[in-house]
């Protein structure tokens, strides 16, 4: 046997046999012309651009996958009703406009010949707001944007929107882009000045846009899309644009994102220059960008869609066979075998004719008088097959914390079995009181405060409708008591049924002889004195009960003199005996 050594100095040898070197001598004075031929072409992806800007840090990577979290609900059964809910709840039911002064205001007293000016600002503002929310987004309308945007905030924690302004620089319209598609840039070191427009009250109960100078810092949006995406991949390359923030005055090229100076701007042309985008999201103390309300039962998601997995290959491939064929003191034929698996295999699955039946042939082990008596026995396994899906509490308890997590009642994912109309009542008023107003709250401020001053609009605020989840026999007893003690007015009880109802109404007919700020009780009491006829019988008594109970001796006077009241009497006295002597014939009267 060779050893190491051996085998070594025995490979080397073989390798110099078969080394062979042609060695040129080249001329140092003599240079050959290379004949280069046209490059091919590489043809595949370039990086992402993303991750590119990432790693120069130039943009910020969120703490999640956003694509992952934007296709969850397609793999979950308890997280698609829970964005249903909260799209729905929160912006399904519309907006709409109200005057931010009062309407009496418009009908007192001009002042100053400025209130028929401020109606007609408000008339004309009214119909400019109606017009913009018409056509603010060209592929839907606004409630569906509103939506679009609740569905990108609640899966993926953040949403975004484009905002189009015209050539004169006012707002135009909105554009919804794909949350998933968004990154954010690093923010600004160094703060710049701008001038905010904001909306002041002032002490007549006017309002005016001011502007205040604030210090903001401010970053650039990235968006990334494919050309083309099929099954999660990228064949087609990237397209990248950049965008500012919302309120940013400084112009950037929307390809680069390069921040054009005044020497740069004049070359840029304006369909080149960057949008503004606004970022919602919900809140996370640890990343700029927002993270979803389930983003803590991330395992409970994929633990129920493993679960209805096993459950589907289960029933797929029926693991335990539904019966067993037992033999004793013998064996089934191989032709016996082979027509039960053709059995099973072709007629059983698929066949829709339950009336079949096999014949089974067995034989005996042993010869003779010492074989026992063969027989065949079939043994139903229904008892052990799994009677219902698997893991049923693990899934139950998983929904459970998927639909806690956005703090939603059951019945708005549809588990209503054991719920009465007192608890459904209750569980609808509380979610709205605790979920649904704070957010649709969130939006109208962001538009009363940012977007309307920004275009101007003084007169009007934006309210979002929501359901109606009043009980009206409480309502009814509350009006009630209020109206008893001078406490409800008119334009109180027009506001409550606007809010009750989620619409606005016709405003009151202008009229001097009615006033919405008084209380119901004074308005009806004026209207019958108004109105009453004196001839009627029950004014009549009502006349002579009044001066019966003024000169009825054992009932105080009040504040009313003696001669006050024999004042009012002879006068009366004179009236009767003027129209009784009118009636009777013209009677002279006595002189002095």
């Amino acid at each position: 046997m060779e050893s190491l050594q051996e085998i070594t100095q025995r490979s080397a040898k073989q390798n110099q046999q078969a080394v062979r070197a042609l060695v040129f001598k080249a001329d140092p004075g003599k240079t050959v012309p290379l004949e280069l031929d046209m490059p091919g072409k590489p043809k595949d992806l370039p990086e992402d651009p993303i991750e590119a800007l990432t790693l120069a840090g130039d943009i910020i990577e969120p703490p999640f996958d956003l694509m992952t979290l934007a296709t969850l609900p397609e793999h979950s059964t308890e997280l698609t009703p829970c964005l249903d809910a909260m799209v729905q709840n929160i912006d399904g039911f519309g907006f709409r406009l109200i005057p931010r002064i009062k309407v009496a205001q418009r009908h007192a007293a001009p002042l100053q010949g400025t209130a028929q000016i401020d109606a007609e600002k408000l008339s004309a503002e009214r119909v400019a707001l109606e017009n913009f929310f018409a056509y603010a987004t060209l592929d839907n309308s606004f409630v569906e944007f509103r939506k679009r945007i609740r569905v990108d905030m609640e899966s993926t924690g953040n949403a975004y929107f484009e905002v189009i302004r015209s050539s004169s620089g006012k707002v135009q319209g909105f554009t919804h882009i794909p949350s998933y598609q968004m990154r954010l840039g690093r923010q600004e070191p160094d703060p710049v000045l701008i001038k905010m427009p904001i909306l002041q009250l002032q002490p007549g109960g006017e309002v005016t846009t001011q502007e205040m100078p604030v210090w903001r810092r401010f970053r650039r949006f990235v968006q990334s899309k494919a050309i083309q995406r099929r099954n999660l991949s990228f064949v087609g390359g990237y397209q990248l644009r950049y965008f500012k923030e919302f309120g940013d005055p400084r112009q950037y090229n929307f390809e680069t994102g390069e921040l054009l100076t005044p020497e740069k701007l004049a070359s840029v042309p304006p369909e080149q220059r960057a949008n503004e985008m606004v970022h919602f999201k919900l809140y996370s103390p640890r990343s700029p960008y927002g993270l979803p309300r389930f983003i803590g039962n991330l395992l409970s998601i994929m633990g129920d869609r493993a679960s209805e997995e096993i459950n589907y290959v289960t029933f797929r491939n029926n693991n335990v066979p539904s019966m067993l064929v037992l033999v004793s003191n013998g064996q089934l034929t191989e032709e016996s075998i082979k027509r039960l698996r053709d059995f099973v295999e072709s007629q059983i699955q698929g066949s829709d004719n339950y009336s079949k039946f096999i014949l089974l042939e067995a034989e005996g082990v042993m010869e003779g008088d010492e074989g026992g008596q063969v027989k065949i026995d079939v043994k139903p396994l229904t008892q052990t097959q799994h009677l219902d899906a698997l893991f049923q509490n693990y899934s139950k308890n998983n929904q459970d914390k998927i639909r806690r997590c956005f703090r939603l009642p059951p019945i708005f994912v549809g588990r209503s079995d054991d719920y009465t109309r007192a608890t459904a009542e209750a569980s609808r008023q509380l979610a709205d009181e605790q979920i649904f107003a704070p957010e649709r709250d969130a939006f109208d401020n962001w538009v009363n405060r940012i977007l309307f001053p920004e275009m101007g609009v003084v007169y009007h605020k934006f309210k979002s409708n929501s359901p109606n989840t009043t009980d009206n026999a409480e309502l009814t007893k509350i009006l009630a008591g209020a109206e008893r003690t001078g406490g409800m007015t008119p334009r109180i009880a027009r506001m409550m049924l606007e809010d009750i109802l989620g619409q606005e109404l016709p405003d009151f007919p202008e009229s001097k002889s009615f006033d919405p700020d008084l209380p119901f009780s004074l308005l009806m009491a004026e209207a019958v004195k108004n109105q009453a006829n004196p001839a009627e019988p029950g004014q009549q008594l009502t006349a002579i009960k009044t001066i019966n109970a003024l000169t009825a001796s054992d009932i105080p006077l009040f504040n009313v003199s003696e001669d006050e009241v024999a004042q009012k009497l002879l006068s009366l006295r004179s009236k009767l005996e003027s129209e009784w002597r009118a009636q009777s014939g013209g009677l002279p009267e006595e002189e002095g």
